[in-house]
């Protein structure tokens, strides 16, 4: 999406510099802080979109905070990504307190209600199957550091985690680190 928003962004740019230059109506610097801000606005809108897209993946009993990581690649008509959101302390200590029973009902991305490609499968305990972790193969489109991927991983082929599974995605939630983990593939 990124790809878009900063060509087009770029080019107004430049033309505001030069048109404002031609007109000498502002300075050397307002016009450069324009620009600037012409190129820059795109790319904090485009973190914002993913933030509100990806938020509707989540079933709504689960609370996020913000993202830690946000990855994708998109194309014509697949794509891939891995998404970390931060858990609120409410949904930590729940989880704490309730373990597995806390996720009944938590089968439906909270933006899509209506729509059975969000919905998941009831959600189990971890360890993950072991073909999950072999490759890493659920991080698809990682951009994580290679600390933040071990120590995901790790925590996800232990116990004291929760998973489950859609259509082309899953969800992995760890405690222990405070994550929620979107991933999908197609």
């Amino acid at each position: 999406m990124l790809f878009i928003f900063f060509p087009i962004s770029f080019l107004a740019g430049i033309l505001s510099i030069i048109y404002f230059w031609q007109e000498r109506r502002f300075s050397m610097i307002r016009t450069c802080y324009i620009a600037g801000a012409m190129c820059v606005f795109p790319i904090i809108a485009n973190e914002v979109f993913q933030y509100i897209w990806y938020k509707k993946a989540i079933p709504e009993k689960i609370g996020i905070t913000y993202p830690i990581s946000t990855s994708d690649e998109t194309g014509f008509r697949e794509g891939c990504g891995t998404i970390v959101f931060k858990l609120s302390a409410k949904t930590l200590a729940m989880i704490k307190k309730d373990g597995l029973k806390f996720f009944a009902g938590a089968t439906q991305g909270r933006g899509h209600p209506d729509e059975p490609y969000y919905a998941y499968a009831e959600w189990k305990e971890t360890p993950l199957p072991p073909d999950w972790t072999s490759e890493g193969s659920w991080l698809p489109c990682s951009e994580l550091s290679h600390s933040e991927h071990a120590a995901i991983v790790s925590a996800a082929k232990a116990h004291g985690a929760y998973y489950t599974t859609k259509e082309e995605g899953q969800l992995v939630l760890i405690p222990s680190l405070g994550y929620i983990v979107y991933s999908f593939f197609g």
